[in-house]
């Protein structure tokens, strides 16, 4: 029996009918197109086959614009269904991926070329890495069309529960910072301005039962799509209700801005973006105004994040900044150098050490367990890139590129990709829903997830917990409520 509920119009009208199908199907999904990732491999292979520079960073740069541009005219084919097609979680991935290893060097990186200084011995790490991207290309068709979605991302959760979800996640995300500082407001802010991994709450390697406090304050990563929700939907909420989600919400902004980690303020922007996109009928003057805005507090944030991580927000505005070695460098985009790190890894293994194998499976199952609960769980070192270079007291991103490589080579690149397609894919086909709020934050928030496991694949399993904690907090609420759950529906407004 059909249980969908449609819209019954007081007297026959095809035209209206004709339009609310046509404002459903805009907001849908769209399968990714074959001849998008056909232009796109096609410009990925004519990029390996003719890499060419003069310089480290200038082979590094022409990898950049030809993989930048491959996947340009891709979205060509892409945007055809609409401009909110390209918030598909693959897409996503590989907008991450390509601002972690390439976005740097479309400007003059003079420092990469004294870390390189020849031209040649960048060029497997930018091969590898532009196999990781077709790979991913590749692998999101391996997913079947017919995959129906998951139930509960249909579930209507009232304006009221979405606000209650919402103070749930800011409660349990800034707990755990609270407790550290005698539940202080004031004192909390202070710290998030102090040096890096400095804080009263930073997590010890080896924790005890707080460590526990520390994986529910992940919870904090649902606030942005909540945000973005409640403020899509504003008609349905009070002024001062508005005013307090947005207070806490742009603090949640300065937060991660202050963390000095731009995959953190990245996955607060794209969460957010996301949410308020599908949960609204923001027109496309607006989209293309906030994603702009968005995309300008990014570069932003990654320009100066790394003026001030290491000294803190308030040493870096009273005038302590560490020494730059040349102008240069201070007027250029630096992001972490990550495809230094691939490139170093390939010239590690196997020649001098070899392939992780079964240590990095482990330790990405292990990883989100509380040490409380595991005693013996191992304490990966084994899969660390900082163990691998000697180095201590600093954070190394080597991406999943390098991390899959770490485990099994270019046959780990190759799998590893694929499965980041086909996961990305499945997520898009499960999860997301034009029907329910709800489903809009589920599947929002999973970008969180996506885009960490872009710079390190072992966060993937603990980014991944606040979306699994939203979806069962608002199960219940929507339980709750005694609120059907629709498989299918078309508003009239």
């Amino acid at each position: 029996m059909n249980t969908a509920v449609k819209t019954v119009l007081p007297y026959p009208r095809p035209d209206v009918e004709a339009a609310l199908v046509q404002q459903e199907q805009r907001r849908e999904l769209h399968r990714p197109s074959f001849a998008g990732t056909g232009i796109f491999l096609i410009g990925l292979l004519l990029t390996a086959v003719s890499l060419r520079g003069e310089s480290a960073s200038g082979v590094a740069r022409y990898a950049a614009i030809g993989c930048g541009v491959s996947l340009a005219l891709s979205l060509v084919f892409e945007l055809r269904p609409g401009i909110t097609n390209l918030l598909r979680a693959d897409l996503v991935a590989m907008f991450a991926l390509y601002f972690l290893l390439f976005f740097e060097f479309l400007f003059p990186q003079a420092k990469f070329d004294q870390l390189v200084p020849y031209a040649d011995a960048i060029s497997p790490g930018v091969q590898m890495s532009l196999l990781a991207f077709a790979g991913i290309a590749m692998g999101r068709h391996l997913v079947s069309p017919r995959l129906s979605k998951w139930s509960f991302v249909n579930a209507q959760l009232s304006s009221r529960g979405i606000l209650i979800l919402f103070w749930i996640s800011v409660a349990i995300g800034y707990f755990h910072m609270l407790l550290a500082v005698n539940f202080s407001p004031i004192a909390m802010i202070d710290e998030f301005m102090w040096p890096r991994f400095s804080q009263d709450w930073a997590r010890e390697q080896f924790g005890d039962w707080k460590a526990l406090l520390t994986e529910l304050g992940a919870m904090i990563y649902l606030v942005p799509p909540l945000a973005g929700v409640i403020l899509s939907r504003r008609k349905s909420y009070s002024a001062i209700s508005l005013l307090f989600v947005l207070a806490v919400f742009l603090l949640t902004l300065f937060y991660g801005f202050t963390t000095g980690t731009r995959n953190i303020i990245a996955s607060y922007l794209i969460t957010f973006l996301a949410a308020y996109f599908y949960s609204s009928e923001a027109s496309r003057r607006q989209m293309i105004v906030l994603c702009t805005l968005g995309c300008a507090v990014l570069l932003f944030a990654t320009y100066y994040e790394l003026k001030f991580r290491e000294v803190g927000l308030r040493n870096y505005l009273e005038g302590l900044a560490p020494e730059q070695t040349n102008e240069e460098e201070e007027t250029t985009l630096y992001v972490d150098y990550n495809l230094y790190i691939v490139t170093a890894l390939v010239n590690v293994f196997p020649n001098q050490a070899p392939y992780i194998g079964w240590q990095g499976p482990l330790w990405f199952v292990a990883r989100p367990i509380p040490r409380a609960l595991w005693p013996d769980k191992p304490d990966g070192r084994a899969v660390s890139v900082e163990n691998v270079f000697g180095v201590e007291y600093v954070t190394l991103s080597a991406t999943f590129v390098g991390e899959a490589y770490m485990i099994a080579g270019l046959l780990g690149v190759v799998v590893g990709s694929l499965l980041v397609g086909i996961g990305a894919q499945y997520w898009t086909q499960k999860a997301f829903s034009t029907t329910s709020t709800f489903g809009i934050l589920i599947y929002g928030s999973g970008f969180l997830a996506i885009v960490i496991a872009m710079r390190s694949m072992y966060w993937f399993p603990v980014a991944i917990l606040p979306t699994l904690g939203a979806a069962v907090v608002g199960g219940f609420l929507a339980r709750t409520q005694q609120t059907p759950i629709r498989s299918g529906w078309l508003r009239a407004g």
